[in-house]
């Protein structure tokens, strides 16, 4: 075998998720009670775009999600 044959390719199918799958993974994200609250909603509103979306935005979508669940941002007040 060559490398190229072992190599995996970035066009690789991902594994499969289910919406159940992605509740769980954002409640794993999520920084408090308050943010895992938005979860159902979250991935209701998802569950009802993705047909209208392709695969690149439905992933971004999910990731925008997690990243607001997580509250990134929020370590601190800029002029705390």
């Amino acid at each position: 075998m060559t490398t190229r044959e072992t190599a995996r390719s970035l066009d690789d199918a991902m594994p499969g998720l289910t919406y159940r799958d992605l509740s769980v993974a954002l409640g794993l994200i999520a920084s408090g009670p308050d943010h895992r609250a938005m979860i159902p909603y979250l991935v209701s509103a998802l569950r009802e775009q993705a047909p209208y979306l392709t695969g690149q935005m439905t992933m971004f979508e999910i990731l925008r999600s997690a990243n607001c669940l997580a509250d990134i941002g929020s370590q601190g007040t800029p002029d705390g």
